[in-house]
């Protein structure tokens, strides 16, 4: 443990302090106008903290959006993961027209998507499953399919790859006024008919069954769409939608019928549960001990442990104030392979006991107890972001994920358990972001966090803890009358 020791005049300012260094020694600033009881020190203690690598049984997956596919990395393993699916019905739905003949056409289950992760030309099978029993409100990964699906009944399925599925495109304006076109991509697999024509006599002959979301759950469970043979992608679904497409009867100017085409929508929101399944195997080399690094994975449950010596910081420190706490978490390049995972966007630090609570209510980072990293804020905590930059918390020159000054974690948990060490995970997550001013003349946008989730994308790092990476710098002050 290193020990630096500066003295230097403390100015009352904003309701806190202002210190005045730059250096390893600061002299005096106006020791002859300022009475005696000013005169502050300012300690530097350098301190070491641990890390592991832990496995999490399951993740919360709360989401509209979902991943299909199998996976596999060399270092990281084998990653599968598909998911079960409602779809939200408008009380007391109807058909738009009578279908001709009162007979359906055709049904399609639409799967869109935008990105994916790896071979984007390797095929891969899409199979949708019937739902059997009511889906529950259970949004963690580990779910049962089994439970749920008959997996000896096949609605549909279809082959494809990535690049394979119909492509759109969606015109919109970015901060400065240009078009700017996003793109999607969509698999189309082919349902029963007879599914359709269910739906539609169902509104003919027992409407009761769309007068309620709960009374169409149970009419119609939803879905559970996955893989079958084929490895190598991961889809990145945005939007699961069922379209049961029919023709109707218009009697034109000469009295002669002409059909024309209609269709139904029924698409995952988040007023359904959508439950999202994991499969992650090969992680035994990723939790053997190791000296060099941790690991992350995603959506994988493979997170940091940091245990940070409290219970020695406190013998320090004693009775000085604690001011400042500087964390960074250096991390390695990806892998030097085809399709090597990437680090995730985000990271969230949080006490290990606050996992659950945290996903579960909706919480954002607070910057008392849970940290979000990043990398431009400003003074207020607001991310400081130009238009045409796209947000990430760590810096990718010097692969640095920053949490800034997380003094105030340490001073609660001093407060409340100042016998134990203090335990924090270092867990990927999603941030949503929404904007809240800007400066015309700079160009700077500022952006405040609206959520906070798990990352549920595959992404894998490794964090140093090697050498000096460890070490942590603990600022504190006391005056000098006390």
């Amino acid at each position: 443990m290193n020990i630096k020791l500066f003295t230097v005049i403390c100015v009352g300012l904003a309701g806190g302090w202002l210190l005045a260094g730059c250096g390893d020694t600061v002299g005096l600033v106006g020791p002859g106008i300022q009475p005696e009881g000013d005169l502050i020190s300012v300690y530097s203690d350098t301190f070491r903290m641990t890390a592991s690598t832990v496995k999490i049984d399951s993740v919360y997956a709360k989401t509209i959006s979902g991943f299909v596919g199998d996976i596999y990395d060399p270092l990281y393993g084998r990653l599968k993961s598909d998911y079960l699916c409602q779809f939200y019905c408008s009380e007391g739905f109807k058909f738009y027209q009578t279908p001709y003949e009162e007979r359906i056409d055709s049904v399609f289950l639409y799967l869109q998507y935008a990105s994916w992760l790896g071979d984007a030309y390797s095929p891969m099978e899409i199979k949708v499953h019937p739902v059997t029993e009511p889906l529950e409100k259970n949004y963690y990964s580990n779910v049962d399919a089994t439970a749920f699906c008959d997996l000896q009944s096949l609605l549909g399925s279809q082959v494809s790859s990535a690049v394979n599925g119909n492509l759109d495109s969606t015109a919109g304006y970015d901060a400065s006024g240009n078009t700017v076109y996003t793109y999607s991509y969509t698999i189309a697999v082919r349902l029963p008919t007879e599914l359709g024509q269910k739906f539609y006599d169902a509104t003919v002959q027992n409407p009761s069954v769309f007068s309620s979301q709960e009374a169409f759950n149970r009419f119609f469970p939803g879905v559970y769409v996955t893989t079958g043979y084929g490895s190598g992608t991961m889809l990145h679904i945005a939007l699961t939608r069922m379209e049961i497409k029919y023709r109707y009867a218009v009697e034109s100017s000469t009295g002669a019928d002409s059909l024309l085409s209609a269709s139904e929508h029924f698409v995952t929101t988040k007023d359904v549960i959508q439950m999202n399944r994991i499969e992650n195997m090969d992680t035994e080399q990723l939790l053997a001990d190791n000296d060099a690094y941790t690991f992350l994975k995603t959506p994988a449950g493979i997170y940091t442990r940091l245990e940070i010596p409290a219970t020695q910081i406190k013998e320090v420190i004693k009775d000085r104030m604690l001011n400042n706490l500087l964390l960074e978490l250096k991390y390695l390049p990806s892998e030097d392979w085809s399709y090597a995972l990437t680090p995730p966007p985000y990271l969230l630090l949080l006490p290990e006991d606050s996992l659950t609570t945290f996903f579960e209510n909706g919480y954002i980072e607070n910057n008392l107890t849970t940290y979000l990293s990043t990398t431009d804020v400003d003074a207020s905590g607001k991310t400081v972001l130009s238009p045409l930059y796209s947000s990430l918390g760590y810096n990718s020159t010097t692969r640095t994920y920053s949490f800034k000054n997380i003094s105030p974690l340490l001073n609660y948990h001093l407060s409340v358990s100042p016998d134990k060490d203090l335990r924090l995970l270092v867990v990927p997550v999603s941030r949503g972001m929404q904007q809240s001013g800007n400066d015309y003349y700079s160009s700077t946008v500022y952006y405040i966090t609206t959520s906070v989730t798990p990352y549920l994308g595959p992404s894998g790092v490794k964090l140093r803890k090697d050498g000096d990476y460890m070490k942590i710098a603990v600022l504190s002050s006391k005056f000098n009358n006390r």
